[in-house]
């Protein structure tokens, strides 16, 4: 409700408050920005969400190396507008869209057993060239000061896991994210992908957090619509200070703003940094 939403935001520490036409929304430091209207104040928070790739990991460029490679070989093409509009969504799933729009047909699922095989080995490839992703590290900062503060923190990707794990340990990120703690939730292991809420619900689960005291970190369309249809408060982390954007990804999310069908009430904005 309203006065929930208020009192909540009342009760924050963290931020600056500020009075707007709607009454009184919390803005959150150095360039993080709330998606919707549900914020969680940091007293009352159970648990952080964070998405890896183009999130946690600066793994976007390495990838659309692989993509762009891969897709003129299947008969596909991929800009790079398009490569930072799929972001977030599972593999599979940007495959069979792609095949759906250019070719006018659904993909067979051998088609996308082969274009996926494919595009690991032209990923691995440009990886051994051009050396691991780097963390992201005014993202990174958030994860370890929940720590610090005895938060718990969950990653909630879309890659897939022999990716994410080698990535998470070559980022300095495996110490608070692994298998060990069982706090790393890959698209392949819920029953549906990204912007579908599976992945942040099973990743509050994980950590024993209700999803709607949770922040969800995230920077592709499909994965915040995917923390709003969870229920949690939504950061989108592009628009922070120290992100490595770029025009691709500007266009796209400038693009995805206009056109945000999923947020409720319709019409509702990113609250600004």
């Amino acid at each position: 409700s309203a006065s929930t939403t208020r009192a909540v935001v009342h009760r924050s520490f963290v931020g600056t408050v500020a009075r707007r036409n709607e009454g009184l929304i919390m803005s959150l430091p150095d360039g993080q920005r709330t998606v919707g209207s549900h914020f969680v104040a940091d007293a009352d928070l159970a648990g952080l969400l964070f998405d890896c790739d183009g999130t946690l990991i600066d793994t976007m460029p390495l990838f659309y190396h692989s993509w762009a490679e891969v897709c003129p070989q299947h008969g596909l093409s991929m800009s790079e507008d398009d490569f930072y509009g799929f972001a977030g969504k599972p593999l599979p799933d940007i495959v069979r869209e792609m095949h759906r729009a250019q070719k006018g047909t659904d993909a067979t699922d051998a088609f996308v057993a082969a274009f996926l095989a494919e595009k690991k080995r032209a990923h691995l490839q440009a990886e051994e060239k051009l050396g691991a992703p780097a963390p992201i590290a005014c993202v990174v900062a958030l994860a370890r000061g929940a720590l610090a503060r005895g938060v718990p923190v969950c990653l909630a990707t879309s890659g897939l896991r022999e990716h994410v794990e080698r990535h998470l340990e070559s980022a300095g990120l495996a110490d608070i994210f692994n298998s060990r703690l069982g706090n790393v939730v890959c698209a392949a292991e819920v029953a549906a992908g990204k912007p579908a809420p599976d992945i942040f619900l099973e990743a509050a689960r994980r950590i024993g957090a209700d999803p709607a005291r949770c922040r969800a970190f995230e920077d592709g369309e499909a994965g915040l619509a995917s923390a709003h249809a969870a229920g949690c408060h939504v950061v989108d982390v592009t628009s922070m200070a120290g992100y490595p954007s770029c025009d691709g990804l500007r266009r796209a999310k400038q693009a995805a703003e206009a056109s945000r069908a999923w947020l409720s009430p319709p019409g509702a904005a990113a609250v600004p940094p």
